[in-house]
């Protein structure tokens, strides 16, 4: 008789693995991938033109999100305001300057991270 319960207790426990396995794989289908909110493509550029003037691009990925403290919109003010200051203006020689990108990641999944850093190059 008590093979009967331990089969059983078997049974149920294969039916919660399932279950749980199609929760997790629900979740994992709706989170965001980060790509379908607009197309990041860009030619390719050089970093320097043809005067010698060149530009560094870097992308600063944060969610717009208010509720986070570091979002998009006071870090990308601060970054603003500290690219102004004097001080960092004369860290770089006159024919280099400094493009910030910015982009919403509010509702990407962590394991697209690096597909959005390589989406921003």
């Amino acid at each position: 008789m008590w093979y009967f319960h331990v089969f059983v207790d078997k049974m149920k426990m294969k039916w919660y693995i399932l279950v749980l396995l199609c929760l997790v794989e629900v979740g994992v289908s709706l989170s965001q991938n980060c790509r379908g909110e607009k197309p990041r493509l860009r030619d390719c550029d050089n970093v320097c033109d043809k005067d010698g003037n060149c530009k560094i691009r870097a992308a600063l990925m944060l969610p717009k999100n208010t509720t986070y403290d570091a979002c998009l919109s006071v870090v990308g003010a601060v970054l603003d305001l500290a690219m102004q200051d004097p001080v960092i203006k004369n860290a770089f020689p006159p024919w280099l300057s400094v493009e910030w990108m910015k982009y919403d990641v509010t509702d990407c999944d962590a394991a697209y991270a690096v597909i959005s850093a390589i989406d921003a190059y």
